[in-house]
């Protein structure tokens, strides 16, 4: 979104510096959006102009030359969001997909590590998602780095990227994969198998804009497992991922002074609109996905 362009400006930042730890041999497809869809924004009615995102945006896209990048502005009057964006992307030349969201943090080994780590796991179906910092409640937990186990759910917020990232700076715990079972992953800086996306999970055509694949992904990749399709999740040990806006930022951070200058239409929650029809979306996945699975 237009109001994460500087967010998008970090993330762009460290995947450059990520890119001097790759693989020479292996070629990365980046693909990012600039959403700008006047169904979501009046623009008549904002005090910045398309124009002044639209010119951010190319310039922090140079960041990106080191890869396959291909920018897209979607600047037409429908709904857009990423799942557009995702069905988009699927190709035959994909072996593993990635989701990153603009606002985390990630150390530059990261990238790294899971590509190498997903080489090195032969499951058809699988999830590779880094530790994290402290989140609200029990069920994150077994993705917590034992560092901040202790800190209460009540104060998951209050959590400082600059103190994660010299954490990690001087941690020299080697990064390993830890087999988990109980499916949780967010789509913050996760890597998933080429199968797990195109046939496992896979963008359904009806779906437009924004919605909780990732809590989908859960859902049915466990009623898959208990039907005998072998679904796994591994958790990358030692590479703590976060957000940007927690700690000093979580009020005042860096899309709330570009969201105050831009006037949102009046629209239905996506989130809620796709979760109003979730119980059908998975009779559907378990009838056109679930039964031609091998």
């Amino acid at each position: 979104m237009p109001w994460e362009i500087d967010y998008a400006l970090l993330t762009f930042s460290q995947l450059k510096k990520s890119s001097y730890y790759l693989n020479s041999e292996d070629t990365i497809y980046i693909d990012t959006a600039l959403n700008l869809s006047s169904y979501i924004i009046n623009w008549e009615e904002s005090k910045l102009p398309k124009e002044f995102f639209i010119e951010k945006y190319k310039t922090i896209s140079k960041l990106l030359d080191w890869a396959e990048h291909k920018p897209f502005i979607y600047e037409g009057d429908e709904l857009y969001g990423h799942l557009d964006l995702e069905k988009s992307i699927i190709g035959p030349h994909i072996d593993y997909y990635m989701s990153i969201c603009p606002d985390m943090w990630f150390h530059e080994h990261l990238l790294f590590y899971l590509i190498e780590s997903a080489k090195s796991v032969n499951d058809e179906y699988f999830v590779i998602t880094p530790q994290i910092y402290k989140m609200w409640d029990v069920t994150w937990d077994h993705l917590t780095h034992p560092n901040y186990m202790n800190i209460p759910y009540n104060e998951w917020d209050k959590g400082d990227v600059f103190d994660i990232a010299n954490f990690m700076s001087n941690n020299s715990d080697t990064p390993q994969l830890k087999e988990i079972y109980d499916f949780k992953w967010a789509g913050w800086f996760d890597i998933y198998s080429k199968s797990f996306v195109e046939k496992l999970v896979p963008i359904f055509d009806e779906w437009k804009g924004y919605g909780p694949w990732d809590y989908f992904g859960m859902v049915v990749s466990d009623v898959a497992r208990k039907e005998g399709t072998p679904v796994k999740e591994y958790l990358l040990e030692n590479q703590v991922i976060f957000e940007h806006s927690t700690g000093p930022l979580k009020d005042e951070h860096f899309s709330t002074y570009y969201k105050n200058l831009l006037t949102l239409n009046d629209i239905p929650n996506q989130r809620q609109v796709f979760e109003s029809k979730f119980g059908n979306y998975v009779k559907k996945w378990y009838i056109d996905v679930k039964q031609k699975l091998n």
